[in-house]
């Protein structure tokens, strides 16, 4: 795919090979071998624009994810874990820096945000969270599924929801 395919463009391409090959395929009867020929072409030349169109939508999907996660910046948590304490009582704190509008100056500007738990997260800060910064994740949390960020998280946000963790018994009697 080259930087000039457009997402729209290929839709049009796909449109139109799709209204020639339902011609063709009804003059296969009439035209017999030509006719099978022009359409298997165009099948061909069908399957590769909507592989191009699936590919396009893809990079504008991952293009639009880049520059919503680039507003973000310096996401810190911070936990109130206390002796006795479980990982179901314990709050976290999180503070992010975002660009945020600021109509004095008219222009986007960092400025620091805070919230108390990680379902008081924006989705996009916590999509950050999970795929930039996996490294602010406490490691309480990141014990529950190693090397996974998402995993631990969703995890440890259903859990909190449940109201209890469960256990692994078989790993505990190794």
């Amino acid at each position: 795919m080259t930087i000039t395919d457009n997402i729209s463009d290929i839709a049009n391409e796909i449109e139109s090979l799709s209204a020639d090959l339902r011609r063709v395929n009804a003059l296969i009867d009439v035209l017999g071998k030509p006719a099978m020929t022009k359409a298997n072409e165009l099948d061909k030349a069908l399957q590769s624009a909507k592989d191009r169109f699936a590919t396009a939508l893809a990079d504008q999907a991952d293009k639009e994810r880049e520059e919503r996660l680039s507003r973000y910046s310096d996401i810190t948590v911070t936990s109130t874990f206390e002796a006795g304490d479980n990982l179901i009582s314990t709050s976290f704190k999180i503070r992010y820096t975002a660009k945020t509008w600021d109509m004095i100056l008219k222009d986007s500007v960092p400025k620091q945000h805070e919230c108390s738990g990680f379902a008081a997260l924006p989705d996009d800060v916590y999509d950050y969270l999970v795929s930039v910064k996996p490294q602010a994740i406490p490691s309480v949390i990141m014990d529950l599924a190693p090397g996974n960020p998402r995993e631990a998280m969703s995890i440890y946000l259903q859990s909190k929801a449940r109201g209890f963790f469960k256990s692994n018994w078989g790993a505990l009697a190794a």
